[in-house]
């Protein structure tokens, strides 16, 4: 979706941007581009330092195969659903992909597969019964947008009395592990229903401050329920860097002061009362927010988190029987000097400029020695690659006008 990058600036972002808008367009994209755009948002992946992915989308093995064309790994969730969206026309051969993308030939280039429910409003009951059989059966997680908009939270409840988990609980659904995007709508009844053995949150907070506003991650944390921090797409946050996403979770407890009451009372009455109750405000959210400074903690949300969610495959760590997939980075680079700190330096600082060399799977992106961003941008095949997503988004946004 990085094809669709800045969209956004000349549309209505009141209603709903992904039915009202990326819907459309995405009915129009074939194999062919799917594969070409991807390749772009892999490439843009692997210059801020990411390796694998979890990535879900429709194209079936069109995603996986650009992914590999740039040296990128990450688990594949074809996007299943028959109820509405641009998926319905391809269901079948969404679900065949799906199956195709779990087998040894993928795994052997970095790939593995999910099954990729959209979301509860754009899957029926009879799909979500045929997913939940084949991820038992192939013990595979799910990568679900979960509770990601009004309009999903108010279709549930319209059409079935239900919150979007409370439905997945009844039909089973909550026996599979999954990973359930973005939860703007979820209440402390739908996290107690959830099993931190089996189900892990995403926050993508760069997205949705753009596009909604931020989950609530902090009842996440204090039900235990296991969370990760990612970006979305390009399309959403304009950038694919994971990395500074976390400074945005770290703060996100002192947003709230601006927006209280006791701001507004300050900016009505401007005294010296008034702004002593901002400063307390602000203290109790520094307090309440602080284990989200540490970072440790904000680092396991985007490496060993993610990298255990997968009962075939483990990223994020240095051991036996991970893979190798390493970042060698200039601890003197004036992004992280002076490094006292390197975890926090990790955490807060803009990494990507520090990174020396790269290796995702065990193969090194370039020669160790050799700085790997002008090597990948510099080959013919980036270039190639680059003519051709170009003439491909010329070619889309031709058929929709």
């Amino acid at each position: 979706m990085s094809a669709l990058r800045g969209l956004t600036s000349i549309v209505n972002q009141e209603g709903n941007v992904i039915e009202d808008v990326y819907f459309k367009i995405e009915s129009e994209l074939d194999a062919h581009d799917i594969r070409a755009f991807t390749r772009l948002g892999a490439m843009e992946s692997l210059l801020h330092g990411v390796g694998f992915v979890w990535e879900h989308y429709y194209g079936g093995t069109a995603s996986a195969e650009g992914i590999i064309d740039v040296g990128l790994e990450g688990v594949v969730s074809p996007t299943l659903q028959d109820v509405h969206g641009p998926g319905t026309a391809i269901l079948d051969a969404q679900l065949n992909a799906t199956e195709t993308l779990n087998s040894e030939h993928f795994a052997s280039r970095g790939i593995f597969a999910a099954w990729g429910p959209h979301a509860t409003d754009t899957v029926s009951d009879t799909l979500w019964h045929k997913i939940t059989e084949a991820a038992l059966r192939t013990n595979l997680p799910l990568h679900v947008h979960l509770s990601q908009s009004w309009e999903e939270y108010q279709r549930n409840h319209t059409k079935f009395e239900q919150s979007p988990v409370e439905r997945l609980k009844n039909l089973g659904v909550l026996e599979c592990s999954f990973l359930g995007v973005h939860g703007l709508y979820l209440s402390e009844p739908d996290l107690e229903l959830l099993s931190p053995d089996r189900h892990t949150l995403g926050f993508c907070p760069g997205s949705q401050v753009q596009f909604g506003f931020p989950a609530h991650f902090d009842s996440w944390h204090q039900l235990k329920i296991p969370w990760i921090v990612g970006t979305d797409c390009g399309v959403s946050n304009d950038s694919m860097n994971v990395q500074q996403e976390l400074r945005l979770v770290a703060g996100m407890g002192s947003l709230r002061t601006t927006w209280s009451l006791e701001h507004e009372r300050l900016r009505q009455l401007g005294t010296l009362a008034s702004g002593r109750t901002v400063i307390e405000n602000r203290q109790d959210a520094f307090e309440e927010f602080e284990c989200y400074r540490d970072p440790s903690l904000l680092l396991k949300t985007i490496t060993s988190i993610p990298g255990s969610m997968h009962s075939k495959v483990k990223v994020g760590q240095i051991k036996v029987g991970s893979r190798a997939s390493l970042l060698i980075i200039d601890p003197n680079h004036p992004c992280l000097w002076p490094g006292d700190d390197m975890l926090r330096a990790l955490a807060y600082c803009d990494a990507a400029p520090a990174i020396e060399s790269m290796m995702v799977g065990g193969r090194w992106l370039a020669p160790p020695g050799q700085p790997f961003r002008e090597v990948l941008l510099k080959s013919d095949d980036y270039q190639e690659c680059l003519i051709e997503a170009h003439q491909r988004r010329q070619a889309l946004f031709n058929r929709l006008n």
